[in-house]
């Protein structure tokens, strides 16, 4: 199956390239998603926000819903069981004036904090609740609204029947990542899947899933029937995806990211987690985004148990200046 490379449309969006970063909790926020933007990101997701504690005015949600103007477009994701709180959390980011693009129901995540209280991936054990809460999103919102799903629960037998039960509820478009919940994130993404279900609805879909490189990305989106593409933990300790992509996608073929420029942009990401978050919670959020900005680096082991031990950001800073001047010199 081969398809010409185009615009992903969904609502009144149209995002070139077609290619989206995933909403991962703990990683992808307000500070990453800037970096990422700087170097070509042209969508992106928040992390997961809960209805409830949207409706309840948390300030944890608040913090999660921050975004700077040049963070757009941007979808805001919601995770709930209850349709009518799924309806009031909507409606609120209307009331607010918060500005967002679309919203995203998450319908895939995995982790046991969320499926025990029948949202996230558990929704799909309930197809006729699952289509209730898109009914009641769309219902609230006059944002297009995306569905962010897995093929089933334990199986994938029933995946082009969810996604078909999905549109008939009225989302405006499916991103469907190729494994099932109880997968969690083990084995392979099944590419076969996501293709049947492309194939089967009228709607635009997002193929996510073992997508490791610029080339891979290209190479769905020319042969997997899918409208766009979206990387998830390829993007980790990688902001630089999207820039090596969109050179490719222009017919260059881009320079291979160097060390030091990975340390370069880990020294400038910790600069900005620590303005955004004070250096508490920088440290401790930097610390497993660094172990990704390390991955196959010569001393990599070295450098992520200096990391881990670190006290500071201030010592972070000097493992950082070291590995650099190490590379500089060799």
């Amino acid at each position: 199956m081969n398809q010409e490379i185009r615009p992903l449309s969904f609502g009144n969006l149209s995002i070139w390239p077609p290619v989206a970063a995933a909403p991962m909790a703990g990683y992808t926020d307000s500070v990453y998603r800037g970096i990422l933007r700087e170097l070509g990101c042209p969508y992106c997701v928040t992390e997961m926000i809960s209805s409830k504690g949207l409706v309840q005015g948390g300030q944890n949600t608040w913090f999660l819903l921050e975004h700077s103007p040049c963070d757009r477009p941007l979808a805001v994701q919601l995770f709930g069981e209850d349709p009518d709180h799924m309806f009031l959390a909507a409606q609120k980011i209307h009331s607010l004036g918060l500005e967002f693009e679309a919203i995203d129901i998450n319908m895939g995540c995995p982790a046991r904090k969320i499926t025990s209280q029948g949202a996230g991936g558990a929704l799909l054990k309930d197809v006729s609740r699952a289509m209730q809460v898109v009914s009641s999103v769309k219902a609230a919102s006059s944002l297009p609204v995306s569905v962010k799903m897995r093929t089933g629960w334990a199986d994938s037998c029933n995946a082009t029947r969810i996604a078909g039960c999905l549109c008939q509820a009225g989302a405006d478009m499916l991103v469907v990542h190729g494994r099932n919940v109880a997968q969690g994130y083990g084995g392979k993404a099944d590419w076969g899947v996501i293709s049947q279900i492309a194939s089967s609805v009228d709607i635009p879909v997002v193929g996510n899933g073992d997508i490791g490189s610029p080339e891979e990305a290209i190479c769905k989106l020319t042969n997997s029937g899918c409208s766009g593409v979206m990387i998830g933990r390829g993007l980790l300790g990688n902001p630089f995806f999207f820039q090596r992509l969109i050179a490719l996608l222009d017919g260059l073929q881009p320079m291979k990211t160097t060390g030091q420029e990975r340390i370069e942009m880990a020294m400038g990401h910790l600069s900005r987690s620590v303005k955004r978050y004070g250096e508490y919670h920088a440290l401790r959020e930097m610390k497993k985004h660094l172990l990704f900005y390390f991955k196959g680096m010569k001393g990599a082991p070295k450098m992520r148990e200096s990391v881990n031990h670190a006290g500071s950001t201030g010592e972070i800073i000097d493992v950082l200046k070291k590995a650099f001047q190490e590379m500089a010199s060799s």
